[in-house]
């Protein structure tokens, strides 16, 4: 994927009981229908996001990045998702894929809410969007330390 344009982004987050840190490093290239069609074939990991949008999970080796189980991938899409039509705004509507290299962060310390917000933003980073503010809160109440609350409902922030 040497023609791809490759950006890293580092999503942090502190509020009130611990920090979380993701470091994020993905490239997209535009394709054509027929070359993505292509592309496809001949990828595994490759999730659709939307009509002409799918990323690729091709993760760089241990210790170059920590591997994401399929929940924390689902995460990543989801965020992707939510900013899926203004990535496609920013290519003027032309296809692409994206694909994930290299996910860095505290396995103690993660929630996979955090890796939906990374996604989104990487994407508003790599793409030249506003990044959407994301409500986030901590919750002390939640077992069995705390948790950070995650307010990814309302679509005002994404489109």
């Amino acid at each position: 994927m040497s023609d791809s344009i490759w950006s890293k982004s580092r999503y942090k987050l502190f509020i009130s009981r611990w920090g979380i840190v993701v470091n994020l490093e993905a490239g997209y290239k535009i394709l054509s229908h027929t070359a993505l069609e292509n592309e496809m074939k001949n990828k595994e990991n490759c999730i659709k996001i939307t009509d002409g949008l799918y990323v690729c999970f091709d993760l760089a080796p241990y210790p170059d990045s920590q591997q994401l189980t399929a929940e924390e991938q689902k995460f990543v899409c989801d965020g992707l998702r939510l900013v899926g039509s203004q990535i496609l705004a920013s290519l003027q509507n032309r296809c692409c894929l994206i694909t994930m290299r290299s996910f860095q962060f505290s396995d103690c310390d993660i929630q996979d809410e955090t890796f939906t917000a990374s996604a989104i933003q990487w994407a508003g980073e790599a793409f030249g969007f506003p990044v959407p503010e994301i409500p986030v809160r901590f919750d002390w109440e939640q077992p069995p330390c705390g948790k950070y609350i995650f307010d990814f409902s309302c679509e005002r922030y994404y489109n």
